[in-house]
């Protein structure tokens, strides 16, 4: 073997090991993002073939949306709309409006808690954020049921536009715009390294 070819099978590794050394490092730079993006990915397709099983739908959403209806209910009589939950429906004898699959907002829930959960950071964090965040669309959930039946009775027109463009709107940039203050609230609570 001629001295020049150890020379430049030495430089030939030494470039290897440097592309080698380069990708581990984009690797482990990435890896953070690659993990949330298939932790996501695989907990939401989870989420949707349980939500839209047949044990769900027929067994589950009923029961979440009979609650729904009683609580929003429960609201609308402390302003004198003198309603009743009838199953998944609120009945007065102005207007029924009934909460059917996709308007309990288990879906958002699911997005936002699953978006917590496999965003990086520490578990109180997740817990803290997964907890809050989903009592918070529950509320708004709340809010939205109880403005459709208003609107239905004061703004009939209005009732569609209302329930199919502005509340999914409104509760996907809610949903959206709550997940990204939880991540800013993690980042303030951690420790900066310097």
């Amino acid at each position: 073997m001629s001295l020049s070819y150890k020379k430049k099978n030495k430089k030939s590794q030494s470039v290897q090991q440097a592309a080698l050394s380069k990708m581990k490092g984009e690797w482990l730079q990435k890896r953070p993002v690659i993990f949330f993006v298939l932790g996501f990915s695989v907990l939401m397709i989870l989420f949707y073939t349980l939500w839209l099983s047949d044990f769900f739908e027929h067994g589950i959403t009923p029961r979440i949306n009979g609650v729904n209806a009683k609580i929003a209910s429960f609201i609308l009589n402390i302003f004198g709309q003198h309603t009743h939950a009838d199953g998944f429906s609120i009945v007065s004898p102005k207007f029924a409006i009934s909460i059917a699959m996709g308007c309990d907002a288990i879906e958002a829930m699911a997005l936002f808690a699953v978006a917590v959960i496999t965003f990086p950071g520490k578990i109180k964090h997740k817990l803290v954020g997964v907890f809050t965040g989903v009592f918070i669309l529950y509320a708004l959930n709340q809010v939205r049921i109880v403005s459709l039946y208003l609107v239905g009775i004061y703004f009939p027109k209005a009732f569609e536009l209302m329930h199919v463009e502005v509340w999914q709107f409104l509760f996907i940039i809610f949903a959206i715009a709550l997940w990204i203050i939880w991540i800013r609230w993690t980042r303030k609570t951690q420790p900066h390294v310097s």
